[in-house]
């Protein structure tokens, strides 16, 4: 029996629905959440209809902000896809985004050329207010020009939201990321903690451009709690 790979899978799942309505995507970007931020991009979001390129090292905050701005656009009723290419999705994170009005789905293809046409078969559906890719960082041009002409045009043609978490060849925003240092708080009674938010160092444009710090929320899974030792604090 032939295999079924996930981009078949994908296809007879978006066939069960249709088109977003038109009432979804009147603005012409998406806010973050994220209010320092949101005031640093142009027009105060994420542009609709472009590709928009989040770059950075692993731990920088990438996925963290990601999930964020996600979670904004759920809360609106609007239908998110997130494409995990790189298999390293820590699921209990994104629960959040389920509950709701409209669709949240995460799709893990098979291998990267399969994930930007699962981005191809998302956008052309005109069903999801925003796709985010998250692709492997290899030594070659993950997203390369024709990909990124093509994914382009049909967010533009749907009117959402495209982010590759990742190099593109061609990009009408980019964000890089780098990690803040989080200090630890000192209590009388207990240990070092992390707070629930985490610093991250965002640039807008290329490099050279404004940088501002943004304190992006931890998912609730991952916080790490408070610890007591019987000697005392730690």
């Amino acid at each position: 029996m032939a295999q079924v790979t996930a981009l078949e899978t994908l296809e007879r799942e978006v066939e069960r629905i249709g088109a977003r309505p038109a009432a979804s995507y009147a603005s012409v970007v998406v806010p973050t959440g994220l209010q320092i931020l949101d005031d640093l991009l142009p027009n105060g979001g994420l542009p609709r209809g472009r590709v928009v390129e989040w770059s950075g090292p692993a731990s920088s905050g990438k996925t963290a902000v990601l999930r964020a701005s996600l979670e904004r656009l759920r809360g609106d009723g609007e239908s998110v896809a997130l494409i995990d290419g790189t298999g390293a999705l820590y699921a209990p994170d994104w629960v959040r985004l389920v509950p709701g009005e409209g669709e949240f789905w995460v799709v893990r293809p098979d291998s990267a050329a399969e994930a930007t046409w699962c981005a191809d078969l998302l956008l052309r559906s005109g069903a999801f207010g925003a796709v985010a890719l998250r692709i492997a960082e290899p030594a070659a041009t993950p997203l390369g020009r024709g990909a990124s002409v093509r994914l382009q045009r049909l967010a533009e043609e749907a009117a959402a939201v495209f982010v590759t978490v990742g190099h593109a060849a061609i990009a009408a925003l980019r964000l890089g990321f780098r990690p803040g240092h989080i200090e630890p708080l000192m209590n009388t009674g207990f240990g070092p903690f992390l707070p629930p938010v985490r610093p991250v160092w965002i640039r807008v444009g290329k490099r050279g451009a404004t940088e501002v710090p943004v304190l992006c929320p931890i998912a609730p899974h991952r916080r790490l709690p408070a610890t007591r030792d019987r000697k005392g604090p730690l």
